[in-house]
């Protein structure tokens, strides 16, 4: 059976048609559909999960019942976003073959709606621009940071960015705050240019709609029976600890040593898929417990390398086509970077920041 891999046409030749062939052989149909199984018990026990965080929350009669509540809720609210509207997002929830599955595909990406986050933006920001261009400053809206920090050699650094590697672990913590914003920006900059009255009535419609049951779920079910300055408190509290979560282990997959980055206008050297491995970083292969709790918490994020290649593969088949990737990229001599744990990647970032931020005559490559 034959893979998607992303926006450009499959290729029969070179690197591109190797990769191909050779992940169709791994990946049968049996296969697929039994890591399709896996995703979907996944799906099932997290919902519940998320579901039992939030009575916690509201019935929890105690500080310390509280705080164990709301630190289940940040987690499953973090592995909502990793694990289910990541796949689905992608049409990897279920097999994309005709148009009710791919309707079922986005029935299930509104899972995004539940975290805060505009399912109908992200398409955009995440699947076009960042697969599309990953680490390509101007085009890659990921790395892009503005004045606050200085992700990549091709942006232009400012006196602060000295100290970025220090600075911008709390701002992380915004990170979920940030995407709210941006998918509201998003919409009034779109409906400016839409003519199409109804088209952004609709948008404009959903985009409100859920950012109101979404703040209604998270501060206005639990002040029916807490304080309302409790909630208001351990709502901040939860949303600042899930972006530091997921701010963290999205960059740790990109702005990392040894990813490569290019700039808009100048097209990378290399064929798509080529590019998609030498700006992608994976991480916690490792067999031991915490590697596979890790694993399985992550959605995949740590096959990114998988990911960005095969997209509308089941996140839970990236273990199985991992050795293969890494196969035909050594036939062809090219650089696959995979860190040996979560702890390593990280400490990786935060190295990368800091020779980003240093000045020109001591910025080491990156």
């Amino acid at each position: 059976m034959s893979i998607t891999t992303g926006p450009p046409p499959v290729q029969t030749g070179g690197f591109a048609g190797a990769l191909t062939r050779a992940v169709n052989q791994r990946l049968d149909a049996a296969t697929l559909r039994l890591a399709r199984r896996r995703l979907h018990v996944k799906a099932l026990i997290i919902g519940v999960w998320y579901i039992a965080s939030i009575a916690g929350v509201v019935l929890a009669s105690g500080w310390l019942e509280g705080l164990l509540a709301g630190t289940s809720l940040s987690l499953a609210f973090a592995a909502v976003g990793f694990n289910i509207q990541h796949d689905a997002n992608h049409n990897a929830f279920f097999a994309s073959s005709s148009k009710r599955l791919s309707r079922a595909n986005r029935i299930v990406g509104w899972s995004m709606f539940v975290i805060g986050a505009d399912a109908n933006r992200w398409l955009y920001r995440h699947n076009t621009l960042h697969h599309g261009s990953p680490n390509v400053v101007g085009t890659d809206s990921d790395i892009n940071l503005g004045p606050l920090a200085r992700l990549a050699p091709f942006q232009r650094r400012y006196f602060w960015h000295r100290y970025q590697h220090l600075y911008l672990w709390p701002l992380y913590c915004f990170t979920v705050l940030e995407i709210m914003f941006n998918d509201l920006a998003t919409l009034v900059g779109a409906s400016r240019h839409s003519r199409n009255a109804r088209s952004r009535l609709s948008d404009a419609s959903v985009a409100i709609l859920t950012k109101v049951v979404f703040v209604a779920l998270m501060v206005g079910l639990p002040a029916l029976t807490h304080p309302f300055w409790v909630v208001a408190v351990g709502s901040v509290a939860i949303m600042f600890a899930v972006g530091f979560l997921l701010g963290v282990v999205f960059q740790s997959a990109h702005i990392v040593e040894g990813a490569e980055f290019a700039e808009a206008g100048s097209r990378p050297p290399y064929q798509w898929h080529e590019w998609q491995v030498r700006s992608s970083l994976d991480f916690s292969h490792g067999s031991g417990p915490l590697s596979r709790l890790f694993r399985w918490y992550a959605g995949g994020l740590d096959h990114q390398t998988e990911h960005h290649l095969f997209p509308r593969v089941p996140h839970t088949a990236y273990p199985l086509i991992a050795p293969v990737v890494s196969a035909v990229c050594e036939d062809y001599g090219i650089p696959r970077h995979v860190q040996p744990s979560f702890h390593a990647a990280v400490a990786s970032h935060f190295r990368h920041l800091r020779a980003m931020g240093r000045p020109p005559s001591s910025t080491n490559s990156a």
